[in-house]
Order: structure tokens, then C-alpha cells, then sequence
């Protein structure tokens, strides 16, 4: 597993992970994103809101980004 972190300007002691946004096509079954996340992911994801047009999954990992952009994207 691979966060990366970054410091907020105003309290430089308080690290927060860089989200990572993977966008994929609205074709795709939830259903089966979902169980593809469950399944794969080492650390916390995010799904986009279901109001919005557009979908995406954002990821604290690296590497849960990259694979889920290699399969979904």
C-alpha cells in the first residue's frame, strides 16, 4: 500500500492523504465497480456523488488508482 500525504498550509503537523480521481464510463454496471473494489482495494476509495454526471472513484492509495484506471477507465 502506497498514501501519499501532504501537510495542510496552516498546521504543517496535520498530514492528509492526496486523493487520487479516477474517472470511468457511465456504462459500467455498479454493481459490478463496486464488487471489483471490494474485492481489490487496500485502502479507502470514495465514490462521486450520484447527483453528478459524470463518475468517479477517488482513492487514497496509489497503486488501488492505477490498477482501477488499468481495468476501468
Amino acid at each position: 500500500m502506497t498514501v501519499t500525504y501532504k501537510s495542510l498550509n496552516m498546521f504543517p503537523e496535520i498530514l492528509t492523504p492526496v486523493l487520487h480521481k479516477v474517472e470511468y464510463h457511465i456504462s459500467h454496471e455498479d454493481y459490478q465497480v463496486n464488487m471489483w473494489l471490494r474485492e481489490n482495494c487496500k485502502s479507502y476509495y470514495y465514490h462521486s456523488p450520484g447527483w453528478m454526471k459524470e463518475k468517479f472513484i477517488q482513492f487514497e492509495d496509489d497503486n488501488d488508482a492505477v490498477l482501477f484506471a488499468l481495468r476501468w477507465s
